[in-house]
């Protein structure tokens, strides 16, 4: 274990999560994480069409032009967002999913809202294939607003779903607001090489938690998360996605980089006190 955590101390892997500066176009982003010296970045390509205007979304005319900002920071894209597979055109996922793969992107998070088990396994196994064409690792994410509730179900339906590419993404946050903990990280941890690094409280009002997900989460090290305990039992390597969305500090006039810049430090003093 101690060589472990000496490795996440002096190398850490971090991407920078286009939630924790929305204000930032994803050019802005790229140049923010090169700068604070992100590895990566996690950008939206594809949104449902009722989020549209609510997240900055790469399309195929900004390919290249991101491109080139990428090449330029030498920063990759380590996942795409966010695809809710929810009965709908499937085939609406591989724009998002070209554009991902044309920006070099490794993997891609999807959501599932409105099904069962053996249905959410059928729907995720089939992302996965349509993923692998692209090169690109399927994420399924749970949480409390979607059908996938926990890790253990992620899990099952990761496992069920049998292909190659299936990744779980771990949120912190999600996480704990599921009653998770250390055993449950160790369950998955094979599945895992995308987790995504927030910090918060150890209870919250239910009518707080989507707030909270998408607009007013504690950097890492400020809240009552063990992150040291929930980060023990994941294999060395694994991407650190940093997404620390501050609406409060945003409407008081922080700026971006202000925002993202003690994010990204806050983590890696969680990653360097280990």
């Amino acid at each position: 274990m101690n060589a472990f955590l000496q490795r996440w101390q002096t190398a850490p892997q971090l991407s920078l999560h286009q939630l924790t500066a929305l204000d930032a176009p994803p050019l802005a982003l790229i140049g923010l994480a090169a700068e604070l010296g992100c590895q990566s970045v996690c950008l939206f390509t594809h949104v449902p069409d009722a989020a549209r205007g609510f997240y900055p979304v790469v399309g195929a005319d900004d390919v290249e032009a991101v491109r080139t900002a990428l090449d330029e920071a030498a920063v990759s894209v380590s996942n795409l967002e966010v695809f809710p597979l929810d009965g709908g055109d499937m085939d609406a996922f591989e724009e998002g999913l070209r554009i991902g793969a044309a920006l070099g992107a490794r993997r891609a998070t999807a959501h599932v809202h409105d099904a069962d088990r053996t249905t959410a396994t059928v729907r995720f196994a089939d992302f996965c294939d349509r993923a692998a064409r692209h090169g690109i690792e399927a994420g399924l994410e749970f949480n409390g607003f979607s059908a996938v509730r926990d890790a253990r179900l992620a899990e099952a339906i990761v496992r069920d779903a049998a292909r190659d590419n299936g990744r779980v993404v771990l949120d912190m946050l999600h996480l704990m607001r599921s009653g998770g903990g250390p055993d449950e990280v160790a369950m998955i941890a094979d599945l895992v090489d995308f987790v995504q690094l927030c910090d918060g409280p150890l209870a919250i009002a239910d009518d707080r938690r989507w707030r909270e997900a998408v607009g007013e989460r504690a950097l890492p090290g400020t809240g009552e998360f063990p992150l040291a305990a929930l980060l023990a039992p994941l294999r060395p390597g694994t991407i650190i996605d940093v997404e620390v969305p501050q609406s409060a500090a945003r409407k008081a006039g922080v700026s971006a980089r202000d925002r993202v810049s003690r994010a990204v430090e806050a983590s890696r003093a969680v990653l360097g006190s280990l």
